[in-house]
């Protein structure tokens, strides 16, 4: 996906999409959606390079995984605002820098197990 703010619908669409085939109720979609955003958006501010999406659904909760090279000499991290959101919407998530590579790993759990 480009890295500009632009394509953040595709993202939330994306997201939405992955949480319902998971079986997450309309809350849990809403939540997961907004957390790849958040965490979406960190990673696009940091690159210029197309940034890699992938998300894996399951009967007991979807996961979204993010990462693109970083933008020589830009300090990525997630806002102290985008942490306390992310953290309050998943149930789990990394956002990571190693050397030029950024990432981030965003799980939201059912609360209903789907089988």
């Amino acid at each position: 996906m480009p890295p500009y703010s632009a394509y953040l619908r595709a993202v939330r669409l994306l997201a939405a999409d992955a949480a319902v085939r998971s079986g997450l109720d309309c809350e849990e979609t809403e939540d997961f959606r907004l957390a790849v955003d958040e965490l979406c958006q960190a990673v696009m501010q940091a690159t210029d390079h197309a940034v890699l999406l992938s998300f894996e659904c399951g009967p007991t909760g979807v996961v979204a995984r993010g990462s693109a090279r970083a933008r020589d000499g830009c300090n990525a991290e997630l806002s102290e605002l985008s942490a306390t959101i992310v953290d309050a919407l998943a149930d789990q998530y990394e956002f990571t820098r190693a050397g030029t590579d950024l990432g981030f790993v965003v799980l939201r759990k059912c609360a209903v197990v789907h089988r």
